[in-house]
Parts: structure tokens; sequence; C-alpha cells
């Protein structure tokens, strides 16, 4: 089991890795496991919940509703990685 510091540490690092395919792009979009589809702010609020639920998360650049975007994962520790 994570300590608390290592929790933190996850979704610190999920949101620099948000932020590094993001840059100053305000209109993105981010798709979640779900196929909802959020805007940044809820993607952050998403990644930080799921690590805290024990979760490992991932974010990377791909296509929603025809433009660019992120696409959201998570996966246990116990799972492969997506």
């Amino acid at each position: 089991m994570a300590n608390n510091a290592e929790i933190e540490m996850r979704w610190v690092s999920a949101w620099d890795e948000l932020f590094a395919l993001i840059q100053d792009r305000t209109d993105i979009k981010c798709q979640l496991p779900d196929f909802s589809v959020v805007n940044v702010e809820q993607c952050r609020a998403w990644l930080q919940e799921m690590v805290y639920a024990g979760y490992f998360v991932r974010v990377e650049k791909g296509w929603i509703q025809g433009r660019p975007g992120i696409i959201a994962s998570c996966y246990r520790s116990d799972e492969n990685a997506p």
C-alpha cells in the first residue's frame, strides 16, 4: 500500500504530464475511460480521484470528436498498464 507521499506524487506527476501535453491550449478536451468527454479541470480532478482510489493513471495524446485531445486511463498495480 502506498503512503501519502507516494500517492500525492502520483497525481502531481499525472498533472505535470497533462500540462506537458496540452501546453498553453485552453480549449482541449479529455476523454475518460468511460468515454465521457471533459475539460482539463475535470480531467485533473478525475486523475486525482483515481490515484486516491488506488489506481495508477496515464494521459496521452489522442483524437476526441475529430480534434486533438487527451486520452486518460487508469489501472491497478496488479493489472497490465494500458
